[in-house]
């Protein structure tokens, strides 16, 4: 005899709705269907334990799936169970979305080729977007690396207009999931983003690509983020001894981020100095720091372990002269005072300082001193040249260490009979003589001494090593460390 219990419904969608995110080997599904065919054939005789006993079957064989997966997948199950705000991946934004409950499940999981891709976790604000993927094998296993995006592979973000407004990339820092993520350095204003995955292959490029299909599309309600923007108007203004004035405008505190604006404007004589666009290359050091005069934030400093949480930046030309510069940081206090405080720029300048040798008496290194910056020239040889093949050009090996900052830098050289030719920097650089409680001290070492391996000027189209070298430097990354401001922020 049949009973049809009423229960059995409910026995089912429980069962789904504890294992519809987990994605379960085919060995586990296996061995569960053959553990419950072999259960509903005993003979049961009585009806009233017949619900009980079914519910504890299903108990037993939910418990018995979890049990499978952590043996034959460990430590996969923990790696599922495992989200964004794992003690060992912190972050204050995302935790302040959580508390929110802005963090959604979309419910992605798209099979094929025998591979699983399964998102779980979303989070979006105007700040950023970001999402936990995980790509499973046919064992439940989770992939690390059989992702990669790029021209094959993208993950895009659209508007409620349908407009792309960025793409994800993966920014690693954990094995348990793919963590995708995107900045905006401008806050993202729309009520709808649509996160459109189209994912074509597996596999790295030195591997047989596995071709299939994994897109995926799911929307995001930013209603609820929006509400949560706060704008706190700044005051405070201040000039440089060199000409630079520095005006905060306004603090947007959104779910995941804080965005810090501010204006600079050069007078007439530092226009002077960097004719053109030369003004344009610029770069702003400040930090962040209690009234204790704890660090909480660092901006292009000049210090060992600073604390840094910058997600984004951006500036841009408001006018001649005038830049407007915009910083997003995880975090900001909101509840307690603390201060800006300026540490020093840089400008792109016009320079002039000039270094000439003999190349031939290059048998002892030679040091030169332009500026506060200081130049150990080490051997001249003449190779093939990186840029044009089949020719040769001179190269000029050297250390430096650079008070100066080295971005904009910009050389010519000229050959005894006063030939001008281009000269590209190569090779690697680091900061160094940096200390842990300031954050302007140290300087840009060029070139790395313990690798013997020097920082080169290649002359490009010098195809002979001349009598006599001049090197001169049109353009100079001027580094200004002597400003003497602060302000208050409550």
């Amino acid at each position: 005899m049949n009973y049809h219990d009423p229960v059995d419904p409910v026995l089912k969608q429980f069962l789904k709705s504890r294992a519809e995110d987990l994605v379960i080997p085919n060995t586990v599904q296996n061995a569960v269907g053959n553990s419950f065919s072999s259960l509903s054939e005993q003979n049961v005789k009585k009806r009233y334990p017949l619900k009980r006993w079914r519910w504890a079957a299903a108990v037993v064989a939910f418990f018995f799936v979890l049990g499978a997966i952590s043996i034959l997948t460990v430590p996969t199950f923990a790696e599922i169970l495992r989200s964004l705000f794992a003690k060992d991946n912190p972050d204050i934004g995302l935790l302040r979305a959580q508390e929110l409950g802005l963090v959604i499940n979309p419910h992605i999981q798209v099979k094929d080729k025998g591979y699983t891709l399964v998102i779980n976790e979303a989070v979006a604000d105007p700040t950023r977007v970001t999402i936990a993927l995980q790509l499973f094998d046919e064992n439940g296993k989770h992939d690390r690396d059989k992702l990669g995006l790029g021209d094959a592979n993208k993950i895009t973000i659209k508007d409620d207009k349908g407009n792309v407004v960025g793409s994800m990339y993966d920014m690693g820092y954990t094995s348990d999931f793919y963590y995708m993520v995107d900045f905006f350095s401008e806050p993202l204003k729309t009520d709808k983003i649509t996160i459109e995955g189209s994912i074509g292959s597996l596999g790295q490029s030195n591997e047989t690509l596995i071709k299939g299909n994994w897109d995926f599309s799911f929307d995001i309600d930013m209603k609820k983020a929006n509400k949560q923007n706060k704008i706190e108007e700044l005051a405070g203004s201040y000039t440089t001894p060199h000409g630079m004035m520095v005006t905060l405008k306004r603090l947007t505190r959104m779910v995941q981020g804080v965005r810090f604006e501010l204006e600079t404007e050069l007078d007439d004589a530092a226009m002077a100095r960097s004719p053109g666009d030369l003004w344009e290359k610029q770069m702003l050091s400040f930090h962040f720091e209690t009234t204790g005069g704890e660090e909480i934030h660092s901006v292009n400093p000049r210090k060992r372990n600073y604390m840094d949480s910058l997600m984004t930046s951006d500036h841009k030309v408001v006018g001649n002269g005038k830049m407007h510069w915009s910083y997003t940081f995880k975090y900001l206090p909101e509840d307690k005072p603390y201060r800006f405080v300026l540490d020093g720029y840089s400008v792109a300048e016009k320079d002039g300082s000039r270094i000439t040798f003999r190349p031939s008496e290059l048998t002892e290194s030679q040091t030169f001193k332009i500026m506060n910056d200081r130049l150990e020239l080490v051997r001249t040889s003449l190779e093939e040249s990186q840029t044009n093949k089949g020719t040769y050009e001179t190269v000029i090996s050297f250390y430096g260490k650079m008070d100066n900052e080295i971005s904009h830098d910009e050389w010519k050289a000229y050959d005894s009979t006063g030939k001008q030719y281009d000269v590209l920097s190569v090779g690697g650089s680091t900061i160094e003589n940096t200390l842990t409680d300031h954050w302007r001290k140290g300087y840009i070492s060029m070139g790395d001494r313990r690798a013997k391996q020097p920082y080169e000027f290649r002359i490009t189209r010098l195809d002979h090593i001349p009598e006599e070298l001049t090197l001169v430097r049109k353009v100079v990354d001027k580094r200004y460390k002597d400003p003497d401001w602060s302000v208050l922020l409550k």
